[in-house]
């Protein structure tokens, strides 16, 4: 009975986003946005998919399998902090204002942009440090005109 209960102090820690990538956490946080209104609508999973086939060369296979993946993360996620915690460890400032900018273009993708939306890239962009010209600029230039 005490070696069971000394295993658990010594056994390395094992849950579902130990092992998320920093591809899958950036499609997570698109994710995140599309969920934000409760809509999951065809024109912002497109933006998805688009904007993963075209940052990290995928397939339309590829882009479809990792939204998958980004789904079941989404489900399982408590907080953006592993998600977020990824994107710093692995992105430039440059990649972090691309995502930013790529979450903008999920939100504005239906032709409006809700508040929870505008509240999850806030949120994010925090997270992610990236400066508040920079998140404003991404605001601006993915608006349809």
């Amino acid at each position: 009975m005490i070696k069971r209960i000394m295993d658990l102090f010594t056994q390395p820690e094992t849950g579902p986003d130990q092992s998320i990538s920093p591809e899958l956490a950036a499609a997570a946080l698109l994710v995140e946005v599309m969920a934000a209104d409760d809509e999951w609508l065809a024109a912002e999973e497109s933006a998805v998919r688009q904007s993963l086939e075209k940052s990290l060369q995928l397939s339309a296979a590829e882009s479809a399998e990792l939204i998958d993946s980004a789904k079941q993360q989404h489900q399982e996620a408590h907080d953006y902090y592993e998600m977020t915690r990824q994107i710093n460890d692995h992105y430039s400032p440059e990649q972090k204002y691309r995502l930013i900018l790529a979450m903008w273009k999920v939100a504005w993708a239906d032709g409006n942009l809700d508040r929870y939306e505008d509240n999850t890239i806030r949120k994010v962009a925090e997270l992610l440090y990236v400066p508040h010209d920079q998140f404003i600029k991404a605001k601006l230039e993915a608006k349809p005109a």
